[in-house]
C-alpha cells in the first residue's frame, strides 16, 4: 500500500501542476493543500478563495460546494494519498530516516488547525487582505520561490524573504515531528477533517478481529492515541499504515454510505 500512496502522490503533483500548459488551468478548488500562485497550477486553493470571499463578505457558496464533495466523498484521503505539501512532508521524513518515529513526540492536538483555519478567515475580512498566503510555507514553495525564476518581474520584497523563513522553519519541523504540518496547522486538513465522520470512504476497524496490540496506533503519522477513534476522528489521513501494520487483519478502507 505503500508503494502505491507513493505513486499516488507523485500522480496528483503532476496533475496538480497541468496549468503549464495554460489551456488546462482550470480554477477549480482542489481538494488539498496547494499554491493557486503556482506558475504551473492547474487549481485554485480553496483557502485563498475562502479569504477572498471573506474580504468580499460574501458566502463561498460554489467552492464551499466543490470541497463539500471531495470532504463527502474521501474525507481527509486526499491528504494522505493526494497533497503535494503531504508529499513534501514524506519526503523530508524519509531523507531524515525518521520514516515512523518522530525525533520529537508530541501528543495530538485536533484543534489547533481549526484556530489557523479561523485566524486566517477573520484576518482576512478585517485586513481585506489575503494574510495567510503571505505566510504560507507550501506557497513558499510552490509559488514565491518559482515565480522568482519565471516572472522576470518578481522582486525580492520583504514578504519573499518571509516566505523563505517560514518554509525553512517548517522543514525543520517536518524533520523533528512527522507530518507536523497536517497535524497541528493545515487550514485545510481542518475543513476536510469536519468530513471524516460522514466521509463515504473509511478506514474501519473490526474490534471483533482486533487482538488491541495496537501495532496501528504505533505506526500512525496523526498519532492517534485509540483505537476507537480511527474510523472518525479529524485526523485521520487515510495513508494505510495501520492496515499494513495489523497482523490479524481487522483494518480496511471501504466504502460504505453506513456511519
Amino acid at each position: 500500500m505503500s508503494k502505491l500512496r507513493w505513486t499516488s502522490q507523485f500522480v496528483v503533483l503532476a496533475i496538480a501542476n497541468l496549468g503549464l500548459f495554460k489551456v488546462l488551468e482550470t480554477g477549480v478548488p482542489c481538494p488539498f493543500f496547494y499554491c493557486y500562485a503556482c506558475p504551473a497550477a492547474a487549481f485554485a486553493c480553496p483557502i485563498g478563495i475562502f479569504q477572498n470571499y471573506a474580504i468580499l463578505q460574501q458566502f463561498p457558496f460554489y467552492a464551499l460546494g466543490v470541497v463539500g464533495l471531495f470532504g463527502l466523498a474521501m474525507g481527509r484521503f486526499w491528504c494522505g494519498w493526494a497533497c503535494p505539501f503531504g508529499l513534501v512532508q514524506d519526503l523530508v521524513s524519509v531523507v531524515g530516516r525518521r520514516r515512523s518515529k518522530d525525533i520529537i513526540r508530541l501528543p495530538r492536538v485536533p484543534w489547533t488547525k481549526f484556530v489557523v483555519l479561523f485566524a486566517a478567515l477573520i484576518l482576512a475580512w478585517i485586513a481585506a487582505e489575503t494574510l495567510f498566503c503571505k505566510i504560507c510555507p507550501a506557497g513558499s514553495l510552490f509559488a514565491a520561490i518559482p515565480q522568482r525564476f519565471v516572472s522576470t518581474e518578481f522582486s525580492f520584497g520583504t514578504f519573499f524573504y518571509v516566505h523563505l523563513v517560514t518554509l525553512a522553519v517548517a522543514l525543520v519541523l517536518f524533520v523533528l515531528v512527522g507530518r507536523f504540518w497536517c497535524r497541528f496547522l493545515c487550514p485545510m486538513g481542518a475543513v476536510l477533517g469536519l468530513f471524516n465522520p460522514v466521509s463515504i470512504l473509511k478506514v474501519r476497524v473490526d474490534l471483533s478481529k482486533c487482538n488491541q496490540c495496537e501495532d496501528c496506533l504505533s505506526v500512525c503519522p496523526a498519532r492517534i492515541e485509540k483505537l476507537e477513534d480511527i474510523e472518525s476522528c479529524t485526523d485521520c489521513t487515510r495513508c494505510g499504515k495501520c492496515i499494513e501494520s495489523c497482523g490479524s487483519e481487522a483494518i480496511k478502507i471501504s466504502a460504505s454510505l453506513k456511519r
